[in-house]
């Protein structure tokens, strides 16, 4: 009989699996508490204003790299009990996301189907209980995209953004720019430089970082 070989995922990463009760009260503590910025790397923390993601800022991942530099975000959120969701990411990669350290058993793909009809309704939905949600060239209308953000801004949510825009309005934008590869068998790593610029950033900010790390996290 045949062996059916599974890839062997390895590094230290938060285990276990959140129940909806143990949601549903996390989110319900979040609100009565009210919102501190979502935790980054520390690699990564002096690219942005308040050391962290604001919640209900909307923040764009560009450049050559951006899958990259988004999975660097948000794995430090994730490994202490934040969840993502990524909406109409089909090629999200996450064997990708565990080596960078995303906690995979609290990552959603959801996919929308194409219809934009209901796009809004289903980022809307997300953003009231995750508490990251990324968008792929999100296709929705000016007055829809307004109440998503609204509606992130309320719940505490952030909101991650991949290739166009749209009609979002991001406070942050992180442009990455690879400048080196690190091969053994294969390249593990690269080295990046990253910009931060916005209406959200007085000062363009920019640093030099490895992503991965040997631990799965940003690095300088």
């Amino acid at each position: 009989m045949g062996h059916l070989l599974l890839p062997e995922l390895a590094g230290t990463h938060s285990s276990g699996i959140e129940t909806g009760a143990q949601f549903a009260q996390r989110v319900s503590a979040r609100a009565e508490a009210g919102f501190g910025p979502v935790p980054v790397a520390p690699a990564l923390a002096s690219l942005l204003p308040s050391s962290g993601l604001e919640r209900g800022g909307v923040y764009a991942c560009a450049g050559d790299a951006p899958m990259s530099l988004l999975f660097s975000l948000v794995a430090t959120a994730t490994s202490v009990g934040s969840w993502l969701a990524c909406v109409d990411v089909p090629r999200v990669g996450l064997m990708a996301a565990h080596e960078y350290g995303v906690a995979l058993q609290r990552v959603m793909c959801v996919s929308t189907g194409g219809h934009t009809q209901s796009y809004a309704q289903v980022v809307g939905a997300l953003v009231d209980g995750i508490d990251l949600v990324v968008l792929s060239s999100p296709a929705c209308s000016a007055a829809e995209a307004r109440r998503i953000v609204a509606r992130a801004k309320a719940s505490g949510s952030v909101l991650l953004i991949l290739g166009r825009a749209g009609q979002f309005s991001p406070d942050v934008v992180l442009s990455s720019s690879t400048t080196e590869w690190h091969f053994h068998t294969h390249a593990s790593s690269r080295t990046m430089s990253v910009q931060a610029h916005g209406r959200r950033v007085y000062n363009q900010r920019a640093l030099t970082v490895q992503l991965p790390a040997a631990d799965g996290a940003a690095s300088l």
